[in-house]
């Protein structure tokens, strides 16, 4: 595992591929939206930039309405066919342009497109951290097996609450009581 803390300057978050024809098919999906909901609420907070991700939309959807209410009406959405969010040129693009160097992934499926975009912002030389609590798949097997496998090509595995209070660093900072009570709702 790479061992980093999270920097508010260098961090931006990638929510991939949460959309109305695959989401309510994965393992736990109103445990995993709540979780993302209080995710997306405490990093807009952080004002932390924020990339999301599209499969194939016409086979596969939108992003779920839930979702969509909770992020900003200039939202822009990276469309892919690829899995990986890097394997489409554009959204590469797009991704590594920013200056971010340290990534937060949430999402689905965790073992196709989730653990493939992983992958390649490690091979672009980013430091990557997952949210265990915050993806899923339609099989807890395929979900376990990305976690491994994750955590051995060195992505960090971790969750909403501890991501969310390391990028606070303590408890005087402006946001913490309003982050304090997101916590306290995902139960």
């Amino acid at each position: 595992m790479q061992n980093f803390t999270f920097d508010r300057s260098q961090t931006a978050i990638l929510l991939i591929d949460v959309q109305e024809r695959l989401f309510d098919h994965v393992e736990r999906a109103q445990d995993i939206l709540r979780v993302l909901l209080t995710a997306l609420k405490g990093f807009q907070l952080l004002q932390l930039p924020l990339f999301v991700s599209e499969q194939y939309p016409q086979g596969l959807g939108p992003t779920i309405v839930e979702i969509k209410k909770c992020l900003p009406a200039s939202q822009q959405f990276l469309t892919k066919t690829t899995f990986s969010c890097l394997g489409d040129a554009a959204c590469r693009e797009t991704l590594l342009s920013h200056p971010a160097k340290q990534w937060i992934l949430m999402g689905i499926e965790a073992h196709v497109c989730v653990l493939q975009s992983a992958k390649d912002l490690l091979s672009a030389g980013k430091q990557v951290a997952v949210l265990n609590d915050a993806i899923s798949s339609r099989s807890i097997y395929d979900f376990s097996t990305a976690i491994a496998e994750m955590r051995d090509i060195g992505v960090r595995v971790t969750s909403t609450e501890t991501v969310l209070f390391e990028l606070l660093r303590e408890a005087k900072a402006p946001e913490f009581k309003q982050i304090s009570s997101l916590i306290k709702s995902i139960g």
